[in-house]
């Protein structure tokens, strides 16, 4: 399918959303992914073709990439990827092509307790996941642990206007130095059997909680993850 880009906006000073309108009727579910496809003429060594979360809701009605570029020194490996070169320097109107959707990280059962635990730019399903939900009138028994290098917080007033008409909505951030230690996971002992834990972000941040959680006791069924590839850090 082919996507016309109708807006580009800066999220924070190193995090921007591409706004996209698909020239063919596209569903998806809230938290899978496209595939996209930008020719260049000198591509790095990832090629031409990377897949990114849908940061957009289902019922938004339009496809929203939203990405890091230019993070400071040491934070990402592919600040300068040739792919977000072409994609910072797309014009509205400029096309580019997707296939997809794909993916498993989805909220089955929304009545189910939840944890989700977001690393920096990991926080893009779970924007789609709540809004979803939120517009569904379905319940939110969701404790975010949202983690981030700053205190420049992606979605932050989105995700907080969630909370008034949810509360059983909780976010707790955690903002370099501060972590998601195990002493904050094991606020959860005594509901450890009745939760499901949903982590994304950088590869390295989701294999090191996804070991975490296993060493205190849950079960891989009650895991799911969402890697990022290509950053080094959130």
């Amino acid at each position: 399918m082919l996507l016309t880009l109708v807006k580009k906006r800066k999220e924070t000073d190193n995090v921007y959303s591409f706004i996209f309108k698909s020239d063919e009727l596209i569903k998806w579910r809230a938290g899978q992914y496209l595939f996209y496809t930008f020719p260049n003429d000198n591509p790095d060594n990832r090629g031409v073709t990377r897949y990114f979360t849908i940061s957009s809701a289902p019922f938004e009605d339009f496809i929203m990439l939203t990405t890091g570029i230019n993070l400071p020194a040491g934070r990402q490996a592919l600040s300068s990827s040739t792919f977000k070169k072409s994609l910072m320097g797309m014009r509205i109107g400029g096309r580019i092509t997707a296939s997809g959707p794909d993916g498993d990280f989805t909220v089955e059962d929304p009545n189910k307790n939840y944890v989700f635990i977001a690393g920096g730019i990991g926080i893009t399903p779970f924007r789609s996941i709540l809004l979803d939900l939120d517009h569904k009138k379905l319940p939110i028994n969701v404790q975010l642990l949202y983690a981030n290098s700053n205190g420049n917080i992606v979605f932050k007033e989105e995700l907080e206007s969630l909370i008034v008409k949810n509360p059983n909505f909780k976010i707790n951030y955690f903002i370099s130095p501060a972590y998601i230690g195990k002493k904050t996971l094991s606020t959860f002992n005594s509901q450890l059997s009745t939760l499901n834990f949903y982590i994304s972000g950088p590869k390295p941040f989701v294999e090191t909680y996804s070991q975490i959680l296993k060493k205190i006791g849950i079960k891989k069924e009650k895991i799911k993850l969402d890697r990022f590839p290509g950053y080094l850090n959130f």
